[in-house]
């Protein structure tokens, strides 16, 4: 069945592989959080929506289990985001942008109930295109959010709160 599923997903990709004046993008990236004693890995899919030169995009993230901070954590998440690109290049784009993550993070301390955690961010970074056709993609970013619990289960130590640096790499196909 998966073999089914991702056949499909690659056929359409390719298929639909055009010079759009109206790209997507599909792709994964990787996001590490640093910050007050706090250091964790996050990982996810993302689709990008190019109406004109600035993007939308929206993702699923995976918080990879972590033991770099007082008390280990893991979860599920997803964002909403959007880039402000600076130029038209052929090659990249200078870009600036924002974006709202919202997970369930589960904290390995009193208990393990899930805590909801909104991060707002801003990012800045540059959209590298590659391949003959443009269609392969890469886009380091570094960024600054603040996480806020937004439910309040005493299972952490409140080293999930705060200010965060956040850099970040996301690669994959422009169809």
């Amino acid at each position: 069945m998966f073999k089914v599923i991702l056949s499909s997903i690659l056929f359409f990709v390719f298929s639909n592989n055009s010079f759009s004046q109206k790209p997507s993008e599909f792709g994964v990236e990787y996001m590490r959080s640093i910050g007050q004693g706090y250091n964790s890995g996050t990982a996810g899919v993302r689709y990008e929506k190019y109406p004109a030169k600035s993007s939308w995009s929206i993702g699923l993230t995976y918080i990879l289990p972590t033991k770099n901070s007082y008390g280990g954590s893991r979860g599920i998440g997803m964002y909403a985001g959007y880039r402000y690109g600076f130029g038209n290049g052929t090659g990249g784009n200078l870009f600036a942008g924002a974006r709202v993550l919202f997970a369930f993070v589960n904290f390995d301390g009193k208990t393990n109930l899930n805590s909801l955690v909104c991060t707002p961010m801003a990012e800045v970074g540059y959209h590298l295109l590659f391949s003959k056709n443009k269609t392969l993609f890469a886009s380091p970013s570094i960024g600054y959010g603040y996480t806020k619990k937004i439910t309040k289960e005493f299972n952490s130590l409140d080293e999930d709160e705060g200010g965060r640096v956040i850099p970040s790499l996301s690669a994959g196909v422009r169809f």
